[in-house]
């Protein structure tokens, strides 16, 4: 049976990706990739909203696709669950990056005037920087991918023991979960790409 609360989470939090992308094209923190300040104020008081969600929004959006690919297995096997994800998740985001994405890359990239800095490369390998700065959106379903394959391998070893010791979650285990969310958001991070936050994201997968 669908379970639509989970839905509902997903497309709610969705949302709140649109607007925090919307809001951080025309941020006044001068963030290279967007616009940047429109209105001419010194301060832009609605940008508070990016330091509101930032923080927990793609965390929620990563527990909720652990929900749901558990409910999928719990149902499918392991290889129908590899096949589905590769072609939903790693196909879009490999084949898609280089067929479409790299407009996303332009535009980015004139925004933050990088193609006078790569005046003399040549066009070829311009049009691949183009595509790798248009990932965009892509970085969460590259990620989850990963994570997907990991979880087939984790149930193997696990054999439902962690899921049967969540049945019995209490406060002191919550506290638990929050400070090793805490832990893995200092593990595993990219350093020039930061939102490729595997511990962070792992650990809410």
């Amino acid at each position: 049976m669908r379970k639509h609360y989970l839905d509902n989470i997903r497309w709610i939090t969705v949302v709140l990706v649109v607007f925090y992308h919307l809001f951080y094209m025309y941020t006044a923190t001068g963030v290279p990739g967007g616009v940047g300040n429109i209105t001419g104020l010194d301060v832009q008081y609605w940008d508070m909203y990016q330091y509101a969600v930032y923080p927990w929004f793609m965390f929620l959006l990563f527990i909720v696709s652990g929900i749901s690919s558990r409910l999928y297995l719990d149902n499918h096997t392991a290889k129908q669950f590899i096949k589905s994800r590769t072609v939903k998740l790693l196909v879009p985001s490999t084949i898609g990056l280089f067929v479409f994405w790299f407009i996303q890359g332009y535009l980015s990239m004139s925004f933050s005037d990088a193609f006078n800095t790569l005046s003399g490369v040549p066009k070829f390998i311009q049009y691949f920087i183009m595509a790798l700065s248009g990932v965009g959106v892509l970085w969460y379903i590259q990620i989850l991918w990963i994570f997907s394959l990991l979880l087939v391998l984790v149930r193997k070893i696990d054999k439902d023991r962690l899921w049967n010791l969540g049945k019995k979650t209490g406060i002191i285990a919550i506290v638990i979960m929050a400070v090793l969310s805490f832990l893995g958001a200092q593990v595993l991070n990219t350093p020039i790409i930061c939102v490729y936050r595997f511990g962070y994201y792992g650990v809410a997968f």
